[in-house]
């Protein structure tokens, strides 16, 4: 039971997806779209390069969505949220909509040069490795796959599967659609033969030597100021001792003069 109910979740999820990307359209280049659940409702975060299209004029944009999320998928109540993109480029899905985009634009002459200059960009935004695929009747009738890659990429496994950055966009020529995927390997992705060598820090050394030296130094200086306090005690009985040999002699030349 739990398992269905895993799946409907995941469909009303990709639902929701389909219908604000086909709502908004390519050109306000949505990145990625998350839902969440909360006590007073539903959060939708669409992160986008140009949050301004999503919202409207006076947030009449997001009002639309509202509606349509509460009549077709029954939700209680959507809150619709926007957060902006800083660089497009580490985004998989903003680069394959742009791609798309400009072959619409441009016509199907020109992916080759698209596709170089969308790699180095990529690139350039610190990523490790990238991959875009083209597949579809391009540049003849035929259909063809191009493929553009650079870097490092892994293409099995546990973290092909669920840690890269993967999209995919269609773009709609006259001879036909061609997709177009996008595969990012982040920075920031956890590899099993990747090792951080840490240097050994000299500072705490330094800094444990330095409080026992001073530690030392004050004992010293204690020492060497209670031995002179001891050489005075002493030398007073002295001084009272000489003090009564010279009286008792003044006492004996007083008694011979008399």
């Amino acid at each position: 039971m739990k398992e269905k109910e895993f799946i409907k979740q995941n469909l009303i999820h990709m639902r929701i997806k389909e219908s604000l990307e086909e709502k908004t359209g390519k050109a306000a280049e949505i990145g990625d779209i998350t839902l969440e659940k909360t006590p007073l409702g539903e959060k939708i975060i669409i992160s986008t390069t140009r949050p301004g299209l999503i919202i409207g004029r006076g947030g009449a944009m997001i009002k639309e969505l509202t509606k349509e999320l509460k009549q077709k998928f029954k939700l209680e109540n959507p809150h619709i949220e926007t957060a902006e993109i800083s660089n497009p480029h580490t985004s998989a899905q903003v680069v394959a909509t742009k791609f798309a985009k400009e072959l619409e634009r441009f016509g199907p002459s020109r992916f080759k040069g698209i596709g170089y200059r969308e790699l180095t960009r990529i690139m350039a935004a610190g990523a490790y490795g990238v991959e875009i695929v083209v597949d579809g009747p391009i540049p003849g009738a035929r259909s063809k796959k191009w493929r553009f890659y650079d870097g490092y990429m892994k293409k099995c496994g546990f973290i092909s599967d669920n840690l890269l950055d993967k999209a995919h966009c269609d773009a709609v020529l006259k001879k036909g659609t061609v997709g177009i995927t996008v595969t990012i390997m982040h920075p920031d992705t956890p590899l099993p033969d990747k090792i951080d060598i840490v240097e050994a820090t000299k500072s705490e050394p330094e800094v444990v030597e330095e409080v026992v030296e001073e530690v030392v130094e004050e004992v010293v200086e204690e020492k060497k100021e209670e031995k002179p306090k001891a050489e005075k005690k002493e030398e007073k009985p002295k001084a009272e001792k000489k003090e009564s040999k010279s009286t008792k002699k003044e006492s004996k030349t007083k008694e011979s003069k008399e």
